[in-house]
């Protein structure tokens, strides 16, 4: 039994068919030769090679005489057998492909859904790096923060610490009994953040002394007399004077210390009060100009006592019948009593609690000294418990010191006001709806009073200027040119006298 050939084998004969059916007309021609025997030979074969050609065959002379029969070429077909036919795969002759499954978890969408989900890890990682950046930069931040502020501490510690050292020292002086130029020197080598020692600023101020004496021995004058101290230092302030150098052998002219009218409450500067400034430049104010004077006394031995008014201070001393005298610094003459009241800013509780126009005991004299420190602290540093530690120092040696008092009204005020902003600042009849800021307000209202009782009236500067320039007209009257002329008689008297004087003055 003859199996059906494959595809293989079918193209074979359909190619041997094929072939078999081009030689057809060859045959043709053979038997059209043998009926037209008169044409000559070689004109049949180009008629045969022509027509070949016509069905695309190119045959050389062997394949066109030589062709087998249809018969032998039957026999040289092969049977196919089983054995000898192999399963053809067409799939290895083409890569394998899937058809994509749309409704499944296809290649595509699986690609899709792992790029989101890298995507997606990418974002994450990302937004953790980032995260962990602004971190980092938040610590950093934090590390800047506390090192600017332990560099800030270490800053105000540094710049707050000549100060703790100097009311260290001055509450370890005798309040009855101190050195005057020592605790102006604690006082302003603090605010000076220690520029310069005790012996320059001694130095300084033993030189005034030293001049004093020599405008004494030109005059006469016994050196050792309260009164006649206070004339030699009282001409630093009114003229000037000529001042001999044993180092230098040489004499030149000292002018007198001058009020500087420039910003006289140093507000813009504060070393316009100090009396280092003062020695420095000639020129101070109604603050320092008084406490040079008591140190250039203290170097000399003699009495004199501060004095205050209001927005001022001056100098008081006694002469040998224990009249009291002013002394006003700023313009070097003795000024009366009455001058000073006439500034309007005294009234009768000032008088009766001795706040104006009384002498500081020594207690008083060493409580304005920390006032001034106070201050000084205040200007640079604001308030804190430093400042209210020194305060309280201050009435403990004076407990009427108006100047603590009125830092006591400050802090009030301020609670109070604060207290009550918080409440949405109601009308005051409202305000005892309100115990805690009412409270508030009453201790600020106390505070007015314990003020007020000592006698304490605001002066305006333009006021107080006024006062001050007024010292050229009291000057001219009667009352100020007779307490001079028994001043200069007193001196006179003292020129004559070769003997020693003793005086005990008030205090």
């Amino acid at each position: 039994m003859i199996q059906k050939p494959t595809l293989r084998s079918q193209a074979y004969l359909q190619g041997t068919q094929s072939q078999s059916r081009k030689t057809q007309p060859c045959k043709r021609a053979l038997l059209h030769l043998r009926h037209t025997s008169s044409i000559p030979l070689f004109i049949i074969v180009l008629y045969i090679l022509g027509f070949t050609n016509t069905y695309g065959q190119t045959p050389s002379s062997l394949t066109i005489f030589n062709r087998p029969s249809l018969s032998q070429l039957q026999q040289q077909i092969r049977t196919p057998k089983p054995a000898t036919f192999q399963r053809i795969d067409i799939n290895q002759y083409s890569p394998k492909q899937t058809l994509p499954n749309y409704y499944n978890n296809t290649p595509l969408l699986n690609q899709s859904y792992n790029q989101q989900q890298n995507n997606q890890a990418i974002i994450q990682e990302v937004e953790r790096v980032e995260l962990q950046r602004q971190q980092q930069l938040e610590e950093i931040k934090q590390d800047i923060i506390e090192f600017e502020k332990g560099q800030e501490y270490n800053k105000y510690m540094a710049a707050t610490q000549p100060y703790i050292n100097s009311y260290s020292q001055l509450s370890q002086l005798n309040p009855d009994s101190f050195s005057i130029t020592k605790a102006l020197y604690l006082v302003e080598n603090a605010f000076e953040n220690n520029k310069f020692s005790y012996e320059q600023f001694k130095d300084a101020i033993k030189l005034r002394a030293d001049l004093v004496k020599q405008i004494l021995k030109r005059e006469g004058i016994n050196p050792k007399n309260n009164v006649a101290l206070n004339y030699g230092i009282q001409k630093l302030f009114s003229q000037e004077n000529k001042y001999y150098n044993p180092k230098t052998k040489q004499t030149v002219t000292v002018q007198p210390f001058k009020y500087d009218f420039k910003d006289y409450k140093g507000d813009k500067d504060y070393r316009q009060q100090l009396v280092s400034k003062l020695l420095q430049t000639g020129k101070g104010q109604c603050h320092s100009m008084p406490l040079l004077y008591l140190a250039i006394a203290e170097q000399l031995g003699a009495k004199a006592y501060l004095s205050l008014a209001p927005e001022h201070s001056f100098i008081q001393f006694f002469n040998n019948q224990n009249d009291r005298l002013n002394f006003e610094t700023t313009s070097g003459n003795i000024v009366n009593q009455n001058w000073l009241i006439q500034s309007g800013y005294i009234n009768a509780a000032a008088l009766k609690n001795n706040t104006f126009l009384d002498t500081l005991s020594q207690k008083q004299l060493m409580a304005h000294c920390l006032n001034d420190l106070l201050l000084e602290y205040q200007n640079k540093f604001g308030y804190n418990d430093f400042t209210n530690q020194i305060k309280e120092k201050v009435k403990q040696l004076d407990p009427n010191n108006l100047t603590a008092r009125i830092f006591d009204e400050n802090i009030t005020t301020q609670i109070a006001l604060q207290k009550i902003k918080a409440i949405g600042s109601p009308p005051l009849k409202d305000l005892p709806n309100y115990p805690d800021a009412y409270n508030a307000y009453l201790q600020m209202q106390a505070s007015y009073k314990r003020t007020d009782d000592l006698g304490f009236q605001q002066m305006p500067d333009a006021a107080y200027q006024r006062w001050l320039k007024s010292i050229d007209k009291e000057k001219k009257k009667q009352e100020t040119k007779e307490t001079e002329r028994k001043l200069k008689q007193e001196i006179d008297w003292l020129k004559k006298l070769r003997t020693k004087i003793t005086f005990s003055p008030k205090g």
